[in-house]
């Protein structure tokens, strides 16, 4: 039987890193973990040995040896090795300077830092004649040998940012405290070394273990951790509803939607959660919620919810294409055409809004008495007219509309709709009031900025126009947004304006991307051509034919088009705006 030329073994850090000495290879990336990282990988510590944990394990690493040299060539793992090591050099200073000194254990931190022989006492003020084990890429090297061996430098650069963040989480600890992490740190934090020989391809071998399979992400590692709540010899049946309950979402929603879903579903029990650190703040939020109850009991009922058919169904709803045929909730209209579909509609595009109206129609579908069910209802399809509103007419006002600036509070709205049992927590007019930075529930100053409003993206004019033609077309329920198109009355292209003799040059410019200069058409009504363009007569007849309420309007309304009628009809439209995307405030 041959020999396996690749080897792999789990190892202590602090023993990996007394056997030798290692290179990063000139083309690997320069150190760019953020301050964010390496804060996590602190905190992850603290909690392993405040838990008095049996090790904490930091992954895998992949070394290389060489034919030519006496160090290892570390291909995969520089980030967490150089961490790590000046978390062993932070911890050094602390004992160098405590009194008495620790010199025991500062020796035992040096020698993992330097090659120098075992039988030497290492000291912390002799190190500038010590050999680092670790030899980073050239642009880090010179400040990696700096801080391992004492001395303070600036705080440019990943490396510097790394070091004030690890030298805080030190400084912080008292001398009991410190020891113990000393401790762990050197005796129980593993890593999973891949040994490769020099003759064989270290980069096939890379690629290989980076790009086989499938990685891990938030989603497996939520799952991870709740099946960790449940050991094997819990009851099979129990067992199959939760291997059932929490595999179904990627079968009934699509591998490509778990995600959003998850992240949806968990920020309607938990709050706002960032995208960035989805898992870890999932994790937290768990452990935090089930010391307080049965550990196992309260995973299996956050399982058994995120798991429910209804929940799943309920989210395509909200995120299909085409959500007025897959909707058969049965919520009361609010007005007129605006039912739940035509809403929804709206929201759709607006994936910051998915907790929140998740939230509030999940109340309305686990309601199970009839009465109360009628009256959560009306309160719910008041709060998502109102969530349309302001987003729609936020859309219209800013330059750009900035999820950022909403996704923590429409978050943490859904959760208090969420976990909220009365008929108060469903209405979320006042939390929309407290995040109205544009000001757009006012009506008058809406309607101001509205009439003066340029709309220069074809996206948001046709938003604003689709909504009012549906205002006056009964049954326009027909006609699907993305069937339609923006027209401007007096041509965008300045070669025709001289055509259009109520303009001159400069009232053109003004008046071309007014919402008072704007119609729909469906996209088959819609010409580029000269003759079409070449004066409003021209188009008026056209108008005239067309399947669109607002185009005839247009046409029916004038004789020829001029900058008078551009403003007043902005005007109107803005009004008109402020009609179809109103409030409903709060009723005592």
């Amino acid at each position: 039987m041959s020999e396996t030329k690749i080897t792999s073994e789990v190892r202590l850090v602090s023993e990996v890193l007394c056997s030798g000495c290692f290179t990063v290879p000139w083309h690997q990336r320069y150190y760019d973990w953020k301050v964010e990282q390496v804060g996590e990988l602190l905190t992850d510590l603290h909690d392993a040995v405040e838990g008095d944990k049996a090790c904490y394990f930091v992954g895998s690493i992949m070394l290389v040896s060489s034919s030519l040299a006496t160090s290892l060539r570390v291909n995969d793992g520089q980030q967490r090795l150089i961490t790590l090591s000046l978390l062993i050099a932070a911890l050094c200073r602390r004992f160098e300077k405590m009194l008495p000194p620790d010199n025991a254990r500062e020796t035992r931190g040096l020698r993992a830092l330097f090659d120098e022989p075992d039988y030497h006492i290492l000291k912390l003020s002799e190190a500038a004649k010590y050999k680092p084990r670790i030899e980073p890429p050239r642009r880090n090297k010179s400040t990696y040998q700096q801080l391992i061996r004492g001395h303070d430098i600036g705080t440019n650069g990943a490396l510097t940012s790394a070091w004030e963040v690890i030298d805080l989480f030190v400084g912080a600890m008292d001398r009991r405290a410190i020891e113990n992490f000393s401790d762990f740190v050197m005796q129980k934090v593993e890593v999973s070394v891949l040994q490769v020989p020099s003759d064989v391809d270290a980069n096939s071998v890379f690629e290989s273990l980076n790009a086989r399979g499938k990685p891990l992400d938030d989603v497996d590692l939520i799952r991870n951790r709740l099946y960790s709540y449940f050991s094997d010899q819990e009851d099979p049946n129990r067992r199959e509803t939760i291997h059932e309950r929490l595999e179904s979402p990627a079968v009934v929603l699509g591998p490509g939607n778990v995600q959003d879903y998850f992240r949806c579903y968990l920020q309607c029990r938990y709050g706002y959660l960032q995208k960035n650190r989805f898992y870890r703040e999932v994790r937290q939020k768990i452990e935090g919620a089930a010391e307080q109850d049965d550990p196992s009991g309260y995973v299996y009922n956050l399982i058994d919810g995120l798991g429910k058919k209804e929940s799943m169904q309920l989210f395509r709803t909200l995120t299909s294409s085409r959500p007025d045929v897959v909707l058969n909730i049965n919520l009361p209209k609010i007005s007129g055409y605006r039912d739940i579909t035509v809403l929804l509609s709206e929201l759709k595009d607006y994936k910051v809004t998915q907790p929140l109206v998740f939230s509030l129609l999940h109340r309305f579908l686990e309601e199970k008495d009839k009465d109360i069910k009628r009256k959560v209802g009306l309160v719910v399809a008041r709060s998502l007219k109102n969530l349309t509103s302001f987003v729609m007419r936020t859309t219209f006002v800013a330059s750009k509309f900035e999820p950022s600036k909403f996704e923590a509070a429409f978050s943490n709205f859904a959760m208090d709709v969420f976990r909220g049992t009365d008929f108060e927590s469903l209405d979320i007019y006042e939390g929309l009031a407290g995040t109205d930075e544009y000001e757009v529930i006012d009506n008058v100053r809406f309607i101001r900025r509205m009439t003066d409003m340029e709309i220069r993206t074809n996206a948001k004019a046709l938003r604003f126009l689709f909504g009012i033609n549906s205002k006056h077309q009964l049954g326009s329920d027909v006609f699907r947004r993305d069937h339609c198109t923006v027209e401007h009355v007096l041509p965008q292209s300045d070669q025709h304006w001289p055509d259009w003799k109520a303009f001159s040059e400069e009232q053109a410019k003004e008046c071309i991307y007014r919402t008072g200069n704007m119609v729909i058409l469906t996209k088959r009504e819609n010409r580029s051509n000269e003759a079409f363009n070449r004066s409003f007569l021209a188009k008026a007849d056209f108008y005239k034919d067309s399947a669109l309420s607002m185009p005839r309007l247009a046409a029916e309304g004038h004789d020829e088009w001029t900058p008078e009628i551009v403003e007043k009809r902005s005007k109107a439209l803005a009004k008109e705006a402020a009609s179809v995307w109103q409030f409903s405030p709060s009723k005592a």
